[in-house]
């Protein structure tokens, strides 16, 4: 319970934190693909406890101006939400390809699926999609928030595609 506590304190205070810094933007150029990578060999563990596999396909190599800290924070949370938010013996497949301006991260599982009436609230906070389980799967509600705060920040885009009991996938256009 402490720990859920914790948990709960610490998304609020990055959503606080993010609201009084908006325009504060720690800008610098960054090497996506490794960033991507090394999310990824952080959140590996814990989709391997669910046999989750997870996935990485890049396209090209992508360098882009953006605040490091807080787009690791974004995809970390999109990452985590498909691994917990999965079957066992379930997928995440996180992409990343860019073209002359844009680039794109998407991130794909085989999990629960958001039904169709739920996914215009599912960026507020504190909105829980599978209320029943909230407490065993962890978590705040906020994440989805965060990522949509900082997807915000950096002026991207977040297309949301989910089939219920097929899984999701969520795409940033930066």
């Amino acid at each position: 319970e402490i720990e859920r506590e914790n948990k709960i304190i610490n998304d609020l205070l990055s959503l606080v934190k993010m609201d009084k810094t908006a325009d504060t933007m720690n800008i610098s150029s960054v090497n996506i693909n490794t960033l991507v990578e090394r999310i990824l060999k952080q959140l590996r563990p814990i989709a391997a406890k669910n046999n989750i596999e997870v996935v990485f396909e890049s396209f090209r190599p992508v360098t882009a101006e953006v605040d490091e800290v807080k787009l690791s924070l974004a995809i970390t949370n999109l990452v985590e939400n498909a691994i917990k938010y999965n079957q066992e013996n379930g997928w995440v497949h996180v992409a990343l390809n860019a073209d002359h301006k844009l680039f794109y991260i998407e991130v794909a599982d085989s999990g629960i699926g958001i039904a169709p009436e739920e996914t215009d609230h599912i960026f507020e906070r504190f909105y829980r999609v599978d209320k029943s389980h909230s407490r065993e799967i962890g978590g705040t509600g906020l994440g989805l928030a965060i990522v949509k705060h900082i997807v915000a920040q950096h002026n991207a885009a977040l297309h949301l595609d989910s089939e219920l009991g097929e899984g999701t996938t969520i795409e940033i256009v930066f």
